[in-house]
């Protein structure tokens, strides 16, 4: 019953309360980057890409994802009431050393941060979502309140929402199709002994992203991280090391990626943007190219 109340809130808020903010707060937000609607370049992304896609793949190919649908140009029509999509272009950036040098021109702290949360102890990795289900449930019961608004999770949430817990250590599983696939990236605090469902796993999940990937685009469709350690910078070192697995491409997941997502201009209060201009995204456009 939760989850269809929330899917029933998120389906309102996009088709009611979106095109208010567009109107409301684009001009203001993208005034932060120093530009004006007109100035956002747009983005040609394929989302199919079949010549790279394998079976068995999760895509449904007879219509265009939703998410596409809400962030990018489907046709010819423009629409002043689109969202502004936050981006990352990873072939922007031939190395890690290029991308960092961007995170030092919005921020002088922002890569001391990164190194102090690395000295901490802190590692980033991809996980099995099945192993980490209690610290999953602690993260997103952790706040009531967040930079998107409040969080029902914290009343409503019980781990059985989350996933069934694995009886014993997974090893992360590589998805079946290279461009069309859903990864759950975390950041691990050691902690000798740590269990979870009664499954001895010798470290914390404190932050976490959901990432998809649909053909060119990559998005953080879930990103957070637990109230305790926000003060670490877990989230920036966590997107960092998302952001190095997708530029230096070493596997066949991350290869071939044109845009990382997150989120669009008008989400969020100023704090969440100012965070998304540190961490090295842009206002852009994204219009669907013509399958070659």
């Amino acid at each position: 019953m939760t989850n269809v109340i929330s899917n029933l809130a998120m389906r309102l808020h996009q088709a009611v309360v979106e095109p208010l903010l567009v109107l409301a707060l684009r001009g203001k937000r993208l005034a932060m980057f120093g530009a004006r609607g007109a100035d956002v370049d747009e983005e040609p992304v394929e989302w199919h890409r079949p010549d790279d896609c394998r079976a068995p793949c999760p895509l449904h190919t007879d219509k265009v994802p939703k998410l596409l649908r809400r962030y990018a140009r489907v046709d010819a029509r423009q629409s002043a009431l689109r969202l502004t999509p936050m981006l990352i272009r990873i072939p922007d950036f031939p190395d890690v050393t290029a991308f960092d040098a961007v995170l030092k021109q919005r921020s002088s702290r922002t890569l001391s941060k990164i190194r102090s949360t690395a000295r901490k102890g802190y590692r980033a990795r991809q996980f099995m979502l099945t192993s980490h289900v209690e610290d999953m449930h602690a993260i997103r019961t952790s706040m009531a309140f967040r930079a998107a608004g409040p969080v029902f999770d914290r009343w409503f949430l019980k781990p059985e929402h989350i996933a069934v817990p694995a009886t014993d250590l997974l090893d992360v599983a590589s998805p079946c199709c290279p461009v069309h696939w859903t990864i759950w990236w975390g950041l691990f605090a050691p902690e000798p002994g740590h269990r979870q469902s009664g499954v001895e796993v010798g470290e914390r999940l404190v932050a976490y992203v959901r990432l998809m990937r649909i053909g060119d685009v990559v998005h953080f469709t879930e990103i957070m991280g637990h109230r305790d350690r926000l003060g670490d910078g877990v989230m920036l070192a966590l997107h960092h090391e998302i952001v190095r697995w997708l530029i230096e491409a070493p596997e066949p997941a991350a290869k071939g990626a044109k845009v990382l997502l997150y989120g669009a201009a008008e989400h969020g209060g100023e704090g969440l943007l100012t965070w998304k201009k540190r961490a090295g995204f842009v206002p852009g456009r994204l219009r669907l190219a013509e399958p070659a």
